[in-house]
């Protein structure tokens, strides 16, 4: 075998052995990138805000609303809570820090509903958490893009456009 041949099969072996590399090293990257999607997911999903309200009883026509509200998830920096019970509406702002126990919150009557429920229920639910991101908890925790716009069409779904402002939600109004 001369020198000129020995190269040549030096070079053909040095190629594969390349291009094996680069197989693998592709297939290490992806895997890697799983990883982390999954890693992100698994702490969003612990780091997002989980309010879970309980009634405490039934309030009187026109007289504040008593609920419970526990935290499940991450920091609460900011929310919302509209509720109706019987033939009033009630709404108020949430913060709660992470996994805090139940805590006893008043709501105040915000106006007449436009129909009468039998049981107390929850109409909009929405939680900031630390990064600023936003959630509506009443539909499956589904991530709002843009807060201010959002809530602005669910007030008006609701009727409450004018009447309620979550303003720890939404930012300052912009003048």
């Amino acid at each position: 075998m001369s020198s000129e041949q020995i190269v040549v099969a030096l070079a053909v072996v040095t190629v594969l052995l390349a291009l094996w590399a680069a197989v693998f090293a592709t297939r290490a990257d992806r895997a890697s990138r799983r990883a982390i999607k999954l890693a992100d997911a698994r702490w969003e999903a612990t780091t997002r805000p989980v309010p879970h309200l309980t009634f405490i009883g039934s309030p009187t026509a026109g007289q504040p609303i008593e609920l419970e509200v526990e935290n499940l998830g991450g920091t609460l920096t900011a929310g919302a809570v509209i509720v109706q019970a019987a033939d009033d509406l009630y709404a108020g702002e949430l913060t709660l820090p992470e996994k805090a126990p139940p805590r006893r919150i008043i709501l105040q009557p915000a106006m007449k509903a436009w129909q009468r429920a039998a049981q107390p229920r929850c109409l909009l639910l929405v939680a900031r958490d630390v990064s600023g991101r936003c959630w509506d908890c009443v539909d499956e925790n589904k991530p709002i893009k843009d807060p201010r716009k959002w809530l602005a069409g669910q007030l008006r779904e609701l009727r409450l456009q004018g009447v309620v402002d979550f303003p720890g939600l939404t930012g300052t109004p912009k003048s």
